[in-house]
């Protein structure tokens, strides 16, 4: 039973269909990068999983269980964690209080309790030496290691990278990849979202593009992007 399923998803607004029919799925410790042109509906799927929008039809099942129905809350509570393409940090807390939010509203957990475990995020997203610099401070490889810490501390099985590295120089997208592939190392489940390509290739075992809110392809991510359908769509390159 894979960790997550759609099955059937439909989502419009008004006349204008933004996923159509949209059937995926996510394996246990897998990591699935999701690519597609601007406005084909990649981010509303996230939206959609989280609870954050309802789909118009389908379902949407997650460990097991189907969450079509439940609130954001509770499925961040069973285990669904979300980076946003901008990080809206509460800049004047420190970046240690931003955590502590994650873990005692992301997860349940009493705040003295998640003092350890937000410990060890910090080190793993390294932000140790920030841990009570304050979130409006930060540069924004700061703030895209902080918005990634905010989901970890959540404690989630599955997380959802939105862009996480749009914006960021070739160098500061190399080193949080890096970070990415140690949390992925680790067992995490993750779903990436991206338009750096390059970067998604390095980390994801599948690929999926969407286009219009279709599924056009999904499968191993070089035989993806040699597909001649991919190439028109996503670059632009003629099949001919």
């Amino acid at each position: 039973m894979p960790l997550l399923s759609l099955q059937g998803v439909c989502k419009s607004f008004g006349s204008l269909t933004v996923v159509d029919q949209l059937s995926m799925h996510l394996d246990e410790g897998e990591a699935l990068g999701i690519i597609g042109p601007n406005g084909a509906g990649k981010t509303t799927i996230f939206n959609i999983i989280t609870g954050d929008l309802q789909a118009d039809a389908g379902s949407v099942a997650f460990d097991g269980a189907e969450v079509s129905g439940l609130a954001p809350h509770k499925r961040c509570r069973s285990g669904i964690g979300r980076t946003y393409q901008i990080p809206h940090p509460f800049a004047k807390m420190s970046v240690f209080e931003n955590l502590l939010v994650g873990a005692v509203h992301g997860n349940g957990e009493r705040e003295r309790d998640a003092y350890g475990h937000c410990v060890d995020i910090l080190e793993r997203t390294h932000l140790t030496g920030k841990a009570n610099a304050a979130a409006g401070s930060l540069t924004l490889l700061e703030r895209k290691r902080l918005e990634l810490a905010r989901a970890l501390a959540t404690k989630p099985k599955m997380l959802l990278l939105d862009e996480i590295g749009g914006g960021l120089s070739e160098q500061e997208c190399q080193d949080l990849i890096g970070t990415i592939k140690d949390i992925h190392a680790g067992g995490m489940s993750i779903i990436w979202i991206e338009h750096i390509v390059h970067a998604l290739l390095s980390v994801a075992e599948r690929l999926m593009v969407i286009n219009f809110g279709c599924k056009l392809d999904d499968g191993d991510p070089q035989t993806v992007m040699a597909n001649p359908d991919v190439r028109q769509v996503y670059m632009g390159i003629s099949a001919e």
